[in-house]
């Protein structure tokens, strides 16, 4: 009992010490070596929930704090660190998600702090990453979200050592890797009403996209490119799981925004065409993606750089026997015209217009949506070459229209 009331007095004077930093910072740091005592202590707290309040309180100041002040806390960051360790160590999900927000949080606002141990600390939360049997699996992003977070403002911490930068960008694929193996007839053929806005993508490829979006970003296409080129390329030479291959795939598609000549691209585009026949219909899918981001990313140059090679493999594609893989092909033939030209258009406006209009016609209504959008982008495009389809089309839609009201079709 007496040590329960002690807990709950330390705690109690952590949240009186968080509140009072907002309104009285300029006298707190008047006695910064005092506090910096008092956390100390109360980090190093045999209590895992008084360790957490002492983080939080240690965030909140050094969040506040003007940056030359924060200085003389720099000695507890060792001490923060071993708040996750501990957290990971008791296997307590609670107290390990929310001391790695403080971290990320903290990281947003005073970034500095972390930049003389970055690489320790990195060190240190890498396993969580690894770690694959958390209930909540999204605790596994957050190290990643601490570290990309950092990089964004003080890039020269990756800069200045290329092996880190190799060895946080490998632990991002690591993560795109870790999807389930299976899948689900669901997803193959989602059921009518079923829209790809709704869809949510996995979670572990969808964050770890991001990264590597925000790490090409930050750091550019000379340095980033032959790292991902890199890994990308052992990632889908191995054949025996397929998901090396999807997160490879997946990791490409980000970097066209960002890259300022499509023929930086000429050694991967083959690789992703070859993909897009794959067994695999999740394969096939990544490979579409990829085509449909970076024509949107790079529109008119990749198209007029690369129709040749893509746009018969999309036509082809739009006959795959697995509706969601169709249905990728449509959203990405959408963005490839939105890109192109007449000229390049007109040599395959014909079998478009009967594929396209035979998708509308006979495809699920995820199908149906994205033929119908595929056919209004190469329209678009053709212009006046259209108009022997148009009848025939218009026709086809005004049936569409009638038959298939019910609110699924909305």
């Amino acid at each position: 009992m007496i040590n329960s009331e002690h807990q709950d007095k330390v705690d109690a004077a952590l949240q009186i010490f968080n509140g009072l930093f907002s309104y009285i910072m300029d006298h707190l740091v008047q006695y910064k070596d005092d506090l910096r005592v008092i956390f100390e202590k109360t980090l190093q707290h045999s209590c895992l929930d008084i360790k957490l309040a002492a983080l939080q309180a240690t965030v909140n100041l050094l969040s506040i704090a003007e940056r030359k002040d924060t200085k003389a806390f720099l000695p507890l960051l060792p001490l923060m660190v071993a708040v996750i360790s501990a957290a990971m160590e008791a296997d307590d999900e609670t107290v390990l998600a929310d001391a790695l927000v403080e971290f990320n949080e903290l990281a947003e606002c005073e970034p500095m702090f972390f930049k003389p141990h970055m690489k320790d600390i990195y060190t240190r939360i890498k396993p969580i990453v690894m770690h694959q049997d958390f209930a909540n699996q999204n605790i596994r992003h957050q190290p990643l979200e601490f570290i990309v977070s950092l990089i964004e403002r003080i890039p020269s911490v990756v800069k200045k050592d290329i092996e880190l930068l190799k060895d946080i960008l490998e632990l991002v694929f690591r993560l795109m890797i870790d999807i389930d193996d299976d899948i689900e007839a669901e997803w193959l053929s989602p059921k009518e009403g079923f829209t790809a806005d709704g869809d949510e993508e996995e979670d572990n490829v969808n964050f770890g996209k991001g990264c590597v979006d925000r790490l090409v970003s930050t750091i550019g296409d000379e340095i980033m490119l032959p790292l991902i080129g890199t890994l990308v390329t052992n990632t889908i030479q191995n054949d025996t799981d397929w998901r090396y291959k999807h997160a490879g795939i997946m990791a490409f598609s980000q970097i066209g925004e960002y890259v300022d000549t499509p023929e930086k691209l000429a050694m991967m585009i083959p690789v992703v065409v070859q993909h897009c026949t794959h067994p695999n219909p999740k394969i096939r899918y990544a490979s579409l993606h990829c085509i449909g981001q970076v024509a949107d990313d790079m529109a008119e140059t990749f198209q007029e750089a690369y129709h040749a090679e893509i746009l018969p493999v999309l036509i082809n594609c739009l006959d795959d026997q697995v509706p969601r893989v169709a249905s990728h092909a449509c959203a990405a033939l959408t963005n490839f015209m939105e890109g192109a030209n007449k000229e390049i258009v007109l040599p395959h406006l014909q079998v478009l217009a009967q594929k396209l209009v035979l998708l509308i016609r006979n495809g699920i209504s995820l199908v149906k949506e994205n033929a119908a959008t595929a056919l209004a982008s190469t329209v678009e495009q053709a212009k006046e070459a259209f108009v022997p389809y148009f009848q025939e089309t218009l026709q086809l839609l005004i049936g569409v229209l009638s038959e298939f009201h019910q609110k699924e079709y909305k």
